[in-house]
């Protein structure tokens, strides 16, 4: 079979990598024995191509330390530090006031206009606030009835101003919802 030199070089380096080890405890004379082999480890790597009569060649992998196993002790843990995470504060409207039923009145226009099953997104929304038109989760930050990121909300027609509005969040959702959407939610 004809290989390329690369290839070739390649090869004859694999199998020394593996067989040359083993071919040189296997080629010791007897009296050497048992202190042959485990003065191997301990052998240079001139040591170790002369046992086994391999020639040096630039192409072929060779054993560079002449220690062959190393013993790897882990050291204690250490807990990374963690850098502060410093998030824009944001202001919960303190003048608005929206009771839970007026949320479920607007979720259920909004799903009505979109041609969304009401039930799913009543579900979805309960999941997300439990209707609260204030819920934030701080980890995004996911604001209003369905936890919407402020990216995610403008870039669905949304503005900052009406982010904390329950009509304007449930007529987003259900325009997302009704254009295949709803994976953005996980409890939808």
């Amino acid at each position: 079979m004809h290989l390329p030199k690369r290839a070739r070089g390649l090869v004859l380096g694999f199998l020394m990598l593996v067989a040359g080890p083993a071919t040189a405890v296997l080629i010791t004379t007897p009296a050497q024995g048992a202190a042959a082999s485990a003065s191997l480890v301990r052998s240079s790597v001139g040591e170790i191509d002369r046992l086994t009569n391999v020639t040096t060649h630039p192409m072929m992998l060779r054993v560079r330390s002449a220690m062959l196993f190393k013993v790897v002790v882990a050291a204690k843990p250490v807990a990374p530090h963690r850098a502060r995470v410093v998030r824009p504060a944001f202001v919960v409207p303190s003048g608005l006031s929206v009771s839970q039923a007026q949320v479920v009145a607007d979720i259920t226009a909004a799903a009505e206009h979109w041609g969304v099953s009401v039930s799913w997104m009543l579900q979805t929304a309960n999941c997300e606030s439990h209707y609260h038109w204030n819920s934030v989760n701080p980890s995004g930050p996911y604001i209003g009835v369905f936890q919407f990121l402020m990216s995610t909300f403008i870039a669905n027609g949304g503005t900052a101003a009406t982010i904390w509005d329950p009509a304007a969040q449930a007529n987003i959702a259900a325009k997302m919802f009704a254009h295949g959407q709803s994976h953005e939610w996980s409890c939808a």
